[in-house]
């Protein structure tokens, strides 16, 4: 998971919107759903792979998705 301040950096590369959430991969935990519910993270499915997006947008009318798993160092 990202640092806050690595989050607050990133802007919506298509409306230039800050903090986006983080899509969080893998089975859902109840505290993951209560998190996407309350709009900390966005969940991303139970598989994913370096081409699987690891940013949307929080605005409702926008939601892209940007950057990938695979660009981050282990």
């Amino acid at each position: 998971m990202r640092l806050p301040q690595q989050l607050l950096a990133l802007t919506c590369p298509e409306c230039g919107t800050d903090n986006p959430l983080e899509i969080v991969y893998g089975f859902a935990s109840a505290e993951m759903f209560d998190s996407a519910l309350a709009g900390l993270i966005a969940l991303g499915g139970c598989t994913f792979d370096d081409d699987s997006p690891a940013y949307r947008c929080r605005r409702v009318d926008c939601e892209t998705e940007w950057g990938r798993w695979g660009d981050f160092p282990d």
